[in-house]
């Protein structure tokens, strides 16, 4: 009997120039003379993420304010990061005219719906707790939603059934970065006051804000108010969990779409490959997630990157058993191949 061939996973972020899925198949195909080779594309946010939700059978649209994803069974959208001029009064309006148009444009589905619709919040820089986002999607009340949060403060009507009615029957994934499924709406650890502080508003006006929220959050979705995520985003992660969504993260998400965690449990070794590996980013969420679940697996994770800044304790002490730099070359996709063979050759002697 043949001897089983090492199985070796290999995840890749965007690399220079190459999107995320296209970096995984370019190191990918370094392994595949001695290992049998699975390659997925992962994303944490922003138009990568879009390109490695679609990649290879579905289509990104590039709009004038954000982008738009589409495959079958999946619609998802995100913003184009703007800032605003005060951070305090920040409305996600602009994210849920986005949304809005993809739901009546969506095509993978009859009478415009689709299993899963993902909003990468990864980009937004609002402070409305989701009214905004509500607001453009059909919701009313008796004060603007969509001129920041201050205005909320005079909310005595809301009505959200519009919203909901559009989101019936679909799965609504809000995508966050790692750090953001912990975060607070209101109070002392809450979005108003972590911000407030790093910019040193005065403390009226923070507490004037947060109690603005509050007051917005209580006639949208009491019971979501004060739970983990719910400042997600300046709060639009609140708006997602009151229409009876869920929050992840973009990689996560990924993971989710391709079954990544039964590559995971079968493979011998996980490769990574991200722009930049640093101590400051650690290769931003992909390989920091990556890292967690090959702990859990029981599973090494090696690092492909053409920049690497961290030294072997750091790498091993966040999960990381090595990391490699990328060949040199102007040809991203030859340098990735090239990489894969040296790290293959390497390996063979283990396997």
């Amino acid at each position: 009997m043949a001897e089983r061939r090492p199985r070796v996973l290999v995840a890749g972020g965007p690399v220079r120039d190459l999107s995320a899925r296209a970096a995984a198949v370019a190191l990918a195909t370094g392994f595949a003379d001695s290992a049998e080779v699975a390659a997925v594309g992962l994303a944490e946010g922003g138009r990568a993420l879009g390109q490695a939700l679609v990649e290879p059978e579905g289509e990104l649209e590039s709009l004038r304010t954000g982008w738009l994803a589409r495959r079958p069974g999946l619609v998802a959208v995100g913003v184009d990061p703007v800032a605003p001029e005060d951070p305090l009064t920040g409305s996600s309006a602009a994210l849920g005219r986005l949304v809005g148009y993809s739901l009546q444009t969506d095509g993978s589905s009859r009478g415009g719906r689709t299993a899963s619709v993902a909003i990468d919040l990864t980009a937004l820089d609002v402070h409305d707790a989701g009214a905004g986002f509500l607001g453009a999607l059909g919701a009313s009340a008796d004060v603007a939603l969509d001129a920041g949060p201050e205005p909320l403060a005079g909310l005595t009507r809301l009505e959200l059934d519009v919203v909901r009615a559009r989101f019936a029957g679909c799965e609504l994934v809000g995508l966050v970065s790692p750090g953001a499924l912990d975060d607070q709406l209101l109070g002392l650890r809450g979005v108003t006051s972590r911000r407030g502080r790093g910019l040193g508003t005065p403390a009226e006006r923070m507490l004037a804000v947060d109690a603005a929220l509050e007051r917005f959050a209580e006639l949208a979705d009491a019971g979501h108010a004060r739970v983990a995520g719910a400042g997600a985003a300046g709060g639009v992660g609140f708006a997602i969990l009151a229409l009876g969504g869920r929050l992840s993260t973009g990689p996560a998400f990924c993971s989710e779409r391709i079954g990544l965690d039964r590559g995971l449990a079968a493979a011998d070794l996980v490769v990574a490959a991200c722009d930049s590996f640093d101590f400051g980013r650690r290769g931003g969420g992909v390989v920091t997630e990556l890292a967690g679940w090959c702990e859990t697996a029981e599973t090494p994770l090696v690092v492909v990157s053409p920049t690497i800044e961290m030294s072997e304790r750091e790498m091993r002490v966040m999960g990381v058993e090595s990391g490699h730099l990328l060949e040199p070359g102007t040809d991203t996709a030859a340098a990735l191949t090239a990489t894969g063979r040296r790290l293959a050759a390497g390996w063979a002697a283990r396997w």
